[in-house]
């Protein structure tokens, strides 16, 4: 059986590997982002990605249960599986919609992202289609450089979103920051105040569309940009992004863990992986482990990370490979086949969390935790969410 997070990892597993997501933990972050935002805003927690690799799933009722009332998405696709695990909140997907797929997202109850008068045209044939309006939320680019309406387009957007009233509902008036997680926030700033500029004569055209621009970091640090509603994404993992730390108390909520396939000693001179890349400097202890980089163990991890074996940190020695991985356990105790290691989170009173290993790669803990591959199992538990 699989433990309970927070508790030793046990024997035997159900299987060699596997990410055990603590859904009390990520609902505990929810609600303190939900205090955080106030009481005339609303939390849209973000679940693209597979919940930032946690599993969209468990993330999302994680998040309703925290007090967030809105999802986001990246894909009409990531919107429509939550709503076949009866998940009836609401889901934005703040990517780019095909026109293929606005009926799609219109038969799911799916809001959508609008940046060209094309996407209008597609949302109106959609509701009749669907006889039924589209929820669309208008987005603006005011300076992330990639989906948006851009100044001069603004006019002829507007123009025809108030054509396509009764077809379609402009929910949402929105933008993204590029660099809210900077240390000056000198250019979020006037992003925001750019932001403002826009949305002020289209407020009275769209009544009751929500503003919206906050990512963790703006949420964060500029409550100016709360608004209507923010979207957090990495902070609701346990991830304040920087210069953010110490705002609110969240915590990461996922644990990796495979297990050890074979022990054995090898001398001083002999080497392990491909490419001889670590030769042994005297007798070591080592461990095969069953995940590599076809799990989200990545490469760059080869001779830099590391793994917690019974209570020790053991650096991982040699190339990763696909499905495999080495570690130097020659300070850890016993260890056999079948015993679980941890690649990702906290065992003993020991650490890995994705900002370390992100760090130690020269990568983001973004990357870190949407890397865990789907042939991973995410395996919900219940800790006490402190």
């Amino acid at each position: 059986m699989i433990p309970e997070a927070g508790a030793d990892v046990a024997f035997p597993p159900v299987t060699t590997k596997w990410a055990e997501v603590d859904v009390a933990r990520l609902s505990s972050n929810a609600a303190a982002l939900r205090r955080l935002a106030g009481d005339h805003c609303v939390v849209m927690a973000m679940v693209k990605a597979g919940g930032y690799g946690h599993g969209a799933v468990h993330a999302a009722t994680a998040a309703l249960a925290g007090g967030a009332t809105w999802l986001g998405v990246s894909s009409v696709t990531e919107a429509v599986e939550l709503r076949r695990w009866g998940i009836d909140a609401r889901i934005v997907n703040t990517g780019w919609t095909m026109p293929s797929e606005m009926s799609t997202a219109a038969a799911h109850g799916v809001d959508v992202a609008v940046i060209a008068p094309a996407d209008v045209l597609a949302a109106r044939m959609a509701a009749h289609d669907q006889a039924r309006p589209v929820r669309v939320h208008w987005k603006l680019d005011t300076g992330m450089g990639r989906l948006g309406t851009r100044t001069e387009g603004v006019e002829d957007m507007r123009d025809a979103l108030v054509a396509a009233r009764g077809d379609v509902v402009v929910a949402g008036l929105f933008t993204h920051f590029a660099s809210a997680d900077d240390a000056s926030t000198e250019f979020t700033v006037a992003q925001h105040q750019r932001f403002l500029e826009v949305v002020a004569p289209l407020r009275d055209c769209f009544d009751g569309a929500l503003l919206h621009c906050a990512n963790s970091a703006a949420a964060l640090r500029l409550p100016e940009t709360h608004h209507d509603m923010i979207r957090p994404g990495i902070a609701f993992y346990g991830y304040p992004p920087a210069h953010c730390e110490g705002v609110v108390d969240v915590r990461p909520a996922m644990r990796v863990c495979a297990v050890v396939t074979q022990v054995k000693n090898v001398a001083r001179g002999e080497s392990v992986g491909y490419g001889r890349e670590w030769i042994a400097k005297r007798r070591t202890r080592v461990a095969t482990v069953a995940a590599g980089y076809a799990d989200g163990i990545d490469r760059r991890n080869g001779n830099h990370g590391g793994a917690i074996v019974g209570g020790a940190l053991c650096p991982m020695i040699g190339r990763i490979s696909m499905d495999q991985l080495i570690l130097d356990v020659s300070r850890a105790g016993e260890v056999c086949s079948g015993d679980a290691v941890v690649l990702l989170g906290e065992h003993d009173g020991v650490s890995i969390d994705a900002a370390a290993i992100a760090a130690s790669i020269g990568t983001i803990s973004y990357e870190v935790l949407c890397a865990v591959s789907a042939r991973v199992p995410r395996v919900a538990v219940h800790g006490t969410g402190e």
